[in-house]
């Protein structure tokens, strides 16, 4: 900041110094020029009246300084020289000078020329000048329109990255109005108050997971421990009647109960992150979003030698968040992609009860109908997920997507394969 107002500063005084320089030598030059033009045409006609030639006989158009002549004998009047040596019948206060005329040794006369004394060039050297302002002014002005509008707010903003890369999310900035920083600074805004929100959930979700991890594995040693002892017990044979052996046994189950609520609260609290994902409903066209599915799933399934099938839909505005929708798509289509028998992938599409219907489907072995209730289950895997990685949160996220935009999705088994059913509103 401080360079470039060296720069400004030493670029203004630079200007105005050499405009002061060509303003002077261009003033001097153009007098000096007029000074010796006037003197040589004087001299020139004082020489032709003293050789004899009249002074009626003399062609004053073709001088550029000397305008106007008069003449007055020798013998004149002394009143008559002192008004022709004061002037008397000079046009305007115009400049002369007087010259003695003689022809041989004796005196003629005398001759008063008026003359311009040589500034023609005056007027053209002003401009010049006005016009270097100008120029310096221009460059001035716009050295200071950098300064104000890129220099300055990129100056605020430069600190901004290196204190978000330390955490450090707590030091705003103020809204510029510049038109090439404004909207920058204003997203930067965005991004650091996104940092921090998340930043404050992932703190939030840390300290209830410890808190959750403490008091779990503390309720723990409990069921286990009664657990272990009523085994134990049922093992070594213990108990002398049914009845209490069935006891046992019950109580066995209630101890299992008891630890798998628990586990299930620990699942609870490793998802809820995913609860709170935000979901920006808007409208989108449906044909122009399809296209970004097909353009970044097309190359991969060639490479894979998948066959990959998309109907043309209708292109109609839909509510939903397109980019969730496009996680959505993804999840399912790695899915087909792992669990099907790589033979098709197809997406078609049609409208039901006032909803747009996106269907997905791959060949391949299908989820057994008893199964299917549970595809949307966090952290459940199918029988035909065996020997392929995975966590079984895909559907699940999928199903938390689509119902926070106010739609949903649903899978279906069939004989060649599977079919997942989006559900859209229009």
């Amino acid at each position: 900041m401080r360079r470039f107002d060296r720069l400004i500063l030493w670029t203004i005084s630079i200007g105005i110094a050499v405009i002061c320089l060509f303003a002077a030598y261009g003033f001097k030059l153009a007098v000096d020029s007029g000074d010796k033009t006037y003197r040589i045409e004087v001299n020139r006609i004082t020489r032709e009246i003293s050789d004899g030639r009249k002074p009626d006989e003399l062609k004053l158009e073709e001088y550029n300084r000397v305008r106007n002549l008069a003449w007055l004998e020798w013998n004149a009047e002394p009143e008559a020289v002192r008004s022709f040596f004061d002037g008397t019948g000079v046009q305007n206060n115009a400049e002369y000078t007087v010259k003695p005329i003689y022809r041989g040794d004796e005196p003629a006369g005398y001759l008063r020329l008026e003359y311009v004394s040589g500034t023609s060039r005056s007027p053209l050297l002003l401009l010049t000048v006005i016009l270097l302002g100008a120029v310096l002014a221009a460059i001035s002005s716009l050295l200071l329109y950098i300064r104000q509008q890129i220099i300055r707010p990129f100056h605020t903003i430069e600190e901004l990255p290196y204190a978000l890369s330390k955490g450090n999310l707590t030091q705003d900035m103020k809204e510029s109005k510049s038109r090439f920083f404004g909207k920058f600074i204003w997203g930067l805004n965005l991004l650091r108050e996104t940092l921090d929100r998340q930043k404050q959930t992932n703190l939030r979700l840390e300290k209830d997971r410890q808190t959750l991890i403490a008091s779990l594995s503390h309720e723990l040693k409990t069921p286990v421990a009664a657990i272990k002892l009523y085994s134990s017990a049922l093992a070594e044979g213990l108990y002398d009647n049914e009845d209490k052996r069935r006891a046992s046994a019950g109580l066995i189950g209630q101890k299992a109960a008891q630890i798998e609520a628990m586990i299930i609260s620990i699942i609870s609290a490793s998802v809820s992150s995913l609860q709170e994902t935000e979901v920006h409903v808007t409208e989108f066209y449906l044909k122009e979003w399809i296209r970004q599915v097909v353009e970044h799933y097309k190359e991969r399934l060639a490479l894979l030698k998948i066959p990959f099938e998309v109907a043309v839909p209708d292109d109609k505005l839909l509510l939903g968040d397109p980019d969730k929708l496009l996680e959505v798509m993804d999840n399912l289509l790695e899915n087909a992609i792992k669990y099907g028998d790589g033979s098709l992938i197809r997406i078609s599409f049609r409208e039901e009860d006032y909803r747009q219907l996106i269907i997905i489907e791959n060949t391949g072995n299908p989820v057994p109908a008893t199964e299917l209730p549970h595809i949307f289950t966090s952290f459940w895997r199918g029988s035909n997920s065996a020997g392929k990685q995975g966590n079984g949160l895909g559907l699940f996220i999928c199903r938390q997507l689509m119902r926070k935009m106010d739609g949903d999705i649903y899978g279906e088994a069939y004989a060649e394969g599977m079919r997942f059913v989006l559900v859209l509103r229009y």
